[in-house]
């Protein structure tokens, strides 16, 4: 099998000659990066990911707007957002109407145009491709926007001022991926979405709240997604099993980061109840296991995942997380290996 003709079996819930593995999302952060230089003498990603034989290949929206201002008041220079609401002004902070955030100024969307992904499938005319048309969430968004608290508080206080705020945060990532997704058609196999709706220990806005503010618009964009003959990967960390169901509903077909350290998301229990209806990409914990684990740790969590889904399919192997700096190299390299050894 080619790379490509893997994924695309594992998004069918077929067999494969061996399982499908990344590393998630084709992150390498700096340390990462001086470890395979320094012990393979590899330094540009390209470099690492055919020393790991990756199965997939990952692209972005590219930003061609203005130069981005710092990101809020009172956040240093280099800082990409927190939900930290003390730390700088939320630019709705004071938004208490519909109209206070009808009002506000939104970035233009065309300054996020697709990539050259005629060439890119050119290049990598075996691989799964994968296109992003940007990390825009709802909720997120929202996060941001107030303040993790105020907007959480306007869920149940004032609905109507956070769904006001979602109708214009979908209208403008809507206008990105479709633009995105229609370049894509026929080129790309895989479009990702991204948002983040729980801790570790449950959803942050409870299920019902969700299926209110996010399901809706979540539901749409993965509709123009699937129009243009793209499969469907969201990004959603943490403990989000009580909506699993419902992102099978609405057509996503495969949820990353499958984070098997937070609550009720082991894969024995998840392949048991999804497998076979949803992909599952990620379940090697970076927390605890890809930092302070072994090799052999790391092999033995592997094999664990793979026998969880050995009779329904639907799991590609990957890290459940990046860019945490103390990742051990050579537990990533073991990953690896012990996906390809199946």
């Amino acid at each position: 099998m080619t790379h490509r003709e893997r994924v695309l079996a594992t998004f069918r819930f077929e067999r494969t000659d061996r399982p499908a593995y990344d590393l998630m999302e084709q992150q390498l952060w700096p340390e990462l990066l001086q470890f395979f230089g320094r012990e393979h003498g590899l330094r540009e990603v390209t470099g690492v990911l055919g020393l790991l034989d990756t199965d997939f290949r990952w692209t972005w929206t590219q930003y061609q707007g203005p130069a981005h201002a710092p990101p809020a008041e009172g956040l240093p220079d280099g800082w990409g957002g927190t939900y930290s609401d003390a730390l700088y002004t939320r630019r709705l902070a004071h938004a208490e109407t519909p109209a206070d955030v009808e009002t506000h100024e939104w970035p233009d969307p065309g300054w996020w145009r697709p990539p050259d992904l005629r060439s890119l499938r050119e290049q990598h005319p075996e691989h799964a491709l994968v296109v992003s048309p940007g990390w825009m969430p709802l909720f997120c968004s929202a996060c941001d926007a107030f303040g993790m608290e105020r907007a959480l508080a306007h869920m149940a206080l004032q609905p109507e001022v956070i769904e006001a705020f979602v109708r214009r945060q979908h209208g403008f990532y809507l206008d990105i991926l479709t633009r995105t997704a229609q370049a894509a058609e026929g080129l790309c196999d895989i479009l990702w979405l991204g948002d983040d709706y729980a801790s570790q220990d449950a959803l942050l806005m409870g299920p019902e709240r969700w299926r209110r503010f996010i399901k809706p618009y979540l539901a749409e964009q993965v509709r123009v997604a699937r129009q243009y003959g793209l499969l469907v990967l969201l990004h959603s960390c943490g403990a989000i099993r009580a909506i699993i169901p419902d992102l099978i509903e609405i057509g996503v077909n495969g949820l990353l980061v499958f984070q098997t350290s937070a609550a009720h998301m082991d894969p024995e229990s998840i392949a048991e109840e999804f497998g076979g209806r949803i992909v599952f990409y990620g379940g090697i914990d970076c927390q605890q296991l890809l930092t302070f684990g072994s090799p052999d740790d790391v092999r033995a969590e592997v094999r664990r995942n793979l026998a969880a889904f050995r009779d329904c399919g639907g799991y590609i192997v990957a890290n459940s997380h990046h860019c945490i700096a103390n990742i051990r190299g050579d537990n990533l390299v073991a990953m690896c290996e012990a996906a390809r050894a199946g």
